[in-house]
């Protein structure tokens, strides 16, 4: 069914009122109650309905375009702001359609407790990404994304649907009552759900980062555990919990204040609130999303950002995602989960590209820029060496340096860092950590660096080794052997 132009400028104006500014020819264009614009294209056979973001959810007869066109030099006056390269743009069915999406617009904008607008997505760039993260699925699996159904996704990241029912088993929330608050009943049951490692169900609780293995410190959940021998504490939380799950709370009074509670844990609390309904909310792992966001050209971060502003924002993003998703995949009903999914396997996949381990997934220019940063690495590296050894000849400033030779030429250095690259299979000698190489995604910290295994020697044949460029800082002038021994100590290795 197609809508007319005449009718849905009907349908407009009888919703809208008279438009915004005089009609042309070409564009008509409407202000709703809150300020925001909207506008069509009059001589197109279709209607297509520019707007601002964000995208809407998924409604029937109502499709995203990934083309916009919002160049017409007659969208101007108070209508500039569809001018802007985050304006999207829908094609409508029918008048059903047409009114559910002004349902939408003109609500969405109005409800003083719903969550903060989304982060800008635009359909043109989403686009673009969509294509490399096909691209990387199909080096990584052998066949591109389908449906979240099937396939790697599929394989990946099904399992949270699962785990959630599973923690909520756990939770036993529906039997807590105002009696448990301060008891440690409430904290012992959110315990039980974080901590999840049933080999029986194949299911571990990877949204939160709850083992021992790297200390107490680090672990997301540890202000609960702490909790339980501090009265004042377990109660506030408690009851905090309490609110959340059983009463009628603030949510995003109780998530900053929580917030505050834990030192900010932004996993600990997101899964808090997905276990509350998932159709709302998602867990959040920062450094994952903000490269995923980084990737769709989303001007957006997690990392460092726990509040309540910060995690609607986000959860509005994604949910911006999933008509996105839909229209460039062909599918309904992406639910948010899905949007969820979808980001978490483009930010592993672009870690696993930016560390070279999928070497299927580089063609044409994407192979070009690949191998050019394991190159421009090699060529930095080399480059820091010469440049060390320069400043770096025994010479007397604030303290005498050590004197440190380059005994080969620049030529063969570049060929011995790639055969030690090549032995390391790309990853650092001291820790195995994969190494990323030169390029827009790559975290600096991951870079690899050259490094004297006795820092007394020299740059030579047999005393160098490659690592990541946060490993070499943190060595310093130390005994290799003995720094060595520390890494197995915080593994929880004796040697």
């Amino acid at each position: 069914m197609t809508l007319g132009i005449a009718d849905a400028e009907a349908i407009l104006r009888s919703r809208l009122g008279e438009p915004a500014k005089l009609p042309t020819d070409y564009v008509v264009g409407f202000t709703t109650p809150s300020g925001k614009v909207l506008a069509i294209h009059r001589e197109a056979t279709e209607t297509r309905i520019w707007f601002q973001p964000p995208a809407p959810p998924i409604l029937d007869g109502v499709h995203l375009m990934d083309s916009v066109s919002n160049s017409n030099s007659n969208i101007n006056g108070p209508l500039l702001p569809l001018r802007a390269p985050t304006t999207l743009r829908v094609e409508i069915d029918g008048p059903g359609a047409l009114n559910s999406f002004l349902d939408w617009y003109t609500s969405s904008e109005s409800k003083a407790d719903s969550i903060t607008a989304g982060a800008g997505v635009d359909p043109r760039t989403f686009h673009q990404a969509f294509m490399r993260f096909q691209a990387l699925v199909t080096a990584k699996s052998g066949r591109p994304f389908a449906s979240f159904g099937e396939g790697l996704i599929h394989d990946w990241e099904s399992y949270k649907p699962r785990l959630r029912a599973h923690a909520l088993g756990l939770l036993r929330a529906g039997d807590w009552s105002e009696a448990d608050i301060g008891s440690g009943t409430i904290l012992n049951s959110m315990t039980e759900a974080i901590e999840i490692q049933d080999s029986r169900s194949n299911l571990t609780n990877n949204l939160v980062f709850w083992q021992n293995r790297y200390g107490h410190a680090n672990r997301d959940h540890r202000v609960l555990l702490e909790a339980a021998s501090n009265p004042k504490l377990r109660r506030e939380i408690e009851a905090l919990l309490f609110g959340l799950f059983r009463g009628n709370a603030d949510e995003g009074v109780t998530f900053d204040r929580l917030s505050e509670l834990t030192g900010g844990k932004y996993p600990l609390l997101a899964y808090f609130y997905f276990l509350k309904d998932m159709d709302r909310f998602m867990p959040v792992q920062p450094t994952g999303f903000d490269r995923a966001f980084r990737a769709l050209g989303i001007d957006f971060s997690t990392l460092r950002q726990c509040s309540w502003e910060n995690y609607s924002t986000y959860n509005r993003t994604l949910a911006a995602l999933r008509s996105l998703v839909g229209a460039t995949a062909g599918l309904k009903d992406v639910r948010l989960v899905d949007a969820h999914s979808f980001c978490w396997m483009l930010a592993t996949l672009l870690k696993m590209e930016a560390e070279g381990s999928i070497a299927k997934a580089a063609v044409g220019k994407d192979q070009v820029r690949y191998l050019g940063g394991r190159e421009k690495s090699i060529i930095a590296m080399r480059l820091s060496v010469e440049n060390t050894v320069k400043n770096a000849n025994g010479q007397i400033v604030q303290r005498i340096l050590k004197n440190k030779e380059l005994r080969m030429t620049s030529a063969e250095l570049e060929k011995l860092i790639a055969s030690l690259l090549d032995l390391q299979d790309n990853r650092c000698a001291l820790t195995g950590i994969p190494f990323q190489f030169l390029g827009p995604e790559a975290d600096k910290n991951l870079l690899p660096s050259l490094d004297r295994i006795d820092s007394a020697g020299h740059y030579e044949v047999g005393n160098l080794q490659v690592v990541c460029q946060f490993i070499n800082f943190w060595k310093g002038d130390s005994d290799n052997a003995e720094f060595q021994r520390l890494l197995m100590l915080v593994r929880g290795i004796e040697s």
